[in-house]
């Protein structure tokens, strides 16, 4: 993930791949420089720093000008299979694309049969689909469409929290009863004086 943005690389990974991971155009001198170093059979973690150094220097050679063409041609472009339940995680995935100030653009890909349409906003959009006039394998690029997918992520959202809610209610409840059980189990190993702790307990 690291060397996505070398030119003419394309990279297939997960919503969540590389998280912590530099994306840079032309690609990235550290992560490079690691290959080199392993292909001079030295280990990144124990070379000294003179052979770190320049097997940097050597990575740079090659990400300088790239940078430079890669900027030209556009940037990095992120090309997504299907939209995630969570905005947060498509608006993640479109940043990786426009790392400070850098070119980029991203297109994501959707069918009606994908499960957040299916369950959520399948209806709606093939409403909207009739009335534009489209047809059978025509792609769809329309703010209605658009909306009502957005619509379709806030519903699942809005159903997710809900559940952590709900769990976390439940949760409080046990905590309660841990609370009682532990305090009970502690007075006994201490000693107390049984009657004030069943005073305590009836109270």
């Amino acid at each position: 993930v690291a060397q996505a943005g070398r030119q003419g690389a394309v990279t297939i990974a997960t919503n969540m791949a590389g998280r912590g991971t530099d994306i840079l155009l032309g690609g990235n001198p550290d992560f490079l420089a690691k290959e080199v170093l392993r292909r001079k059979g030295l280990d990144p973690a124990t070379a000294e720093a003179e052979a770190r150094q320049a097997a940097w220097e050597e990575a740079r050679k090659t990400t300088e000008p790239e940078h430079g063409r890669v900027v030209q041609a556009g940037g990095l472009h992120i090309v997504g299979t299907e939209r995630h339940e969570s905005r947060r995680v498509d608006n993640q995935l479109r940043g990786r694309s426009g790392r400070q100030g850098d070119p980029g653009s991203s297109r994501f890909y959707l069918s009606l049969e994908d499960d957040l349409l299916r369950i959520f906003g399948a209806e709606r959009i093939q409403r909207i689909m009739e009335r534009l006039g489209m047809e059978e394998g025509e792609p769809i690029e329309h703010k209605l469409v658009t909306r009502a997918i957005a619509t379709a992520q806030k519903r699942v959202e809005t159903h997710n929290f809900e559940i952590r809610k709900h769990l976390l209610e439940y949760d409080d409840v046990m905590n309660k009863q841990r609370e009682i059980i532990y305090g009970m189990r502690r007075q006994i190993l201490e000693g107390e004086s049984q009657a004030d702790t069943i005073a305590e307990w009836i109270d």
